[in-house]
This record gives structure tokens, sequence and C-alpha cells, in this order.
């Protein structure tokens, strides 16, 4: 993994260097709205090469634990950064899904820069297991780590996915007040794709927030008869949860809020209650799904075949 991180990275940061030296190339796709530059994927894109070809290699392995977590800490943000400043592929996906008109070029620059930011955070995640000397079968820190799916969920994970819910609600509200009072058509009134395209929104921030901290979203309940009591896959939840936290905390949370700051695009023609309820709905909403998200991934680890083996021992066989 780290491998394929530092290369798929150094070839993203290249695309991007090429077209920073030859903005006119036929081949490049316009830049982020309301992004610094592109000189800031090119900088994150090496960045990333540079420490997931550290990891690879092993060269800090044997370097204190403050150097280890330093290396840890800085591929966490390069991920992070790489994954925010595409913040316009859910956008993008969404409207070619829905029969919308939209730029191939940049659907697959902006996939490429999200892919380069999630191999970088997995190998910050491999790199953070090693640090912290977690069981090489499963990857938990045993006594401090949930043990099973059953087990519990940290009531900050419910206050956040509670957090998420409210976003939507807020979000939901805003839109309800808004074609009201200014009798605009409600989603549904607007078309059938727009009308999937909501309802699935809608259920991203009812239905996943509560599935990401309830019983019910680890171990199929009794009324799903074919299937009840049997692990739920664990990215049916995680994948949405992850996708739409992140698009919709990079979009608005990131992008957003820095256009309504600097007082950019048509933000400031709109009231001011409106834009407060937008912004922070969805902002809290895509946080609250990315912090709630954590703990399902921790509790939806696979079983230990050796719960009373000490971290970091030899692989061992059950035969």
């Amino acid at each position: 993994m780290p491998y394929i991180a530092a290369a798929w990275s150094s070839v993203y940061g290249m695309a991007h260097l090429w077209w920073l030296i030859d903005p006119g190339s036929p081949t490049a796709p316009p830049e982020e709205v309301f992004s610094p530059g592109r000189w800031v994927a090119v900088t994150l894109a090496f960045m990333a090469t540079a420490v997931c070809s550290v990891i690879a290699t092993g060269i800090g392995r044997h370097r204190a634990a403050p150097v280890r977590w330093t290396l840890v800490a800085l591929a966490w943000v390069i991920g992070a950064g790489l994954i925010v400043y595409s913040y316009m592929l859910a956008i993008s996906l969404a409207t070619m899904l829905f029969g919308q008109a939209g730029d191939w070029g940049s659907l697959l620059t902006r996939a490429a820069g999200a892919t380069a930011g999630a191999l970088t955070l997995a190998c910050a995640v491999a790199e953070q297991r090693r640090v912290r000397r977690a069981c090489s079968h499963c990857a938990r820190v045993h006594g401090r780590s949930p043990e099973r799916r059953t087990d519990p969920t940290p009531r900050w994970a419910y206050l956040a996915a509670y957090v998420a819910l409210a976003g939507c609600a807020a979000r939901v509200t805003a839109l309800v007040l808004d074609s009201l009072t200014a009798r605009k058509p409600l989603p549904f009134e607007l078309g059938a794709s727009f009308g999937i395209f909501f309802f699935l929104l809608f259920l991203a921030g009812t239905l996943l927030p509560l599935a990401l901290a309830h019983r019910f979203g680890r171990i199929w309940p009794r009324w799903v008869v074919p299937l009840a009591g049997r692990d739920v896959p664990r990215w049916l939840v995680l994948g949405p949860a992850l996708f739409v936290g992140a698009g919709l905390a990079g979009y608005f949370g990131v992008a957003g809020m820095t256009a309504w700051i600097l007082d950019k695009g048509n933000l400031a023609q709109a009231p001011v209650w409106k834009v407060s309820m937008e912004m922070f709905g969805y902002t809290s909403w895509g946080l609250g799904l990315l912090a709630a998200s954590m703990s399902y991934y921790g509790l939806t680890r696979r079983n230990c075949p050796f719960p009373d083996q000490p971290p970091n021992a030899p692989p061992r066989t059950s035969s």
C-alpha cells in the first residue's frame, strides 16, 4: 500500500505540475473554485509521495516515538489536505449520476486527488498501528480498543451522530422555510432525478448517522428476516458515511465557509439566516458523520483469533 500510494501521488503531482507550467494545455481541467492555486495540489502530492516513501521503506521505524508520531501526523494532514482539495468530487459525481451536464476530465482529476488522499490516510493508519503496537491479527490495542461488534458505542460517537442528525434537520428546515417564504418549488417538485437525489441525501442525514451509532448498523435487526443476527458488511455503512462526510465537510465546511467569510460568490445576496443554517448545518452534518465513522470503524473490526496474544507477537496458526 505505501508503494502504491507513493506512486499514485507522484503521478498526480506531476500532472498538476505540468498544468501549472502550461496552464493552456488542452488536457488541463479548470482549477477548483475558491482554491488558492494549483500549486497546492503539487505541494501536497509530492509531500504525500515523500511521506509514503518513508513509511514504505521503514526508515523511521527505528526512530524515537515522537519522530514516528510526527510522521503519522504529517500523513494524516497531507491525506486530509488532498481530499479537501478535491472537495468538488461529490458534486461532480452527483451531477453525472443524476443526468446533469458535467466535465469528465474534472471528475477524473478530482477522483485521482481524493484517491491519493485516501491512500495516504491508509498509510497513516498502518503506521499508527505499528507505533501503538497494535495486535498484528486484528489491529486492536487489546485492553483499550473495543473487542467485538456488540460492545457499547462510546458516548462521543453518539454525540457526533446526533450532531450530524441535527445538521441535516437544520438544512432541511432552511430549505422548507426558503421554499415557503420565497414560494420556490420543493425538491420533489423539480423532477424525478432531483427528488431521488434529495431522498438519498436525506437518508444520509437520518438513517446513516443512526446506523453508525446504534447496534442495528452493525448487526442486522430482527425485522430483516433473512439476515437477522448476522453482521452488517462494514463498508455498506462506512463507505457512504466517509464519502458523504468528507464531501460535506470539504465543500461546505472549507470552501463554503471560506467563500462566506471572504464575501465571494452569491452568498452575500442571500438572507443571513438561510446561509447560516445551510453552512453550519452541512458542516456539522459532515463532521458528525466523520467522527461517528471513527467509532464504527473500530467497533466493526474482525474478531481477533488470539485475543490473549501480546501485541505484535509473531502470527500463530490455529491448526
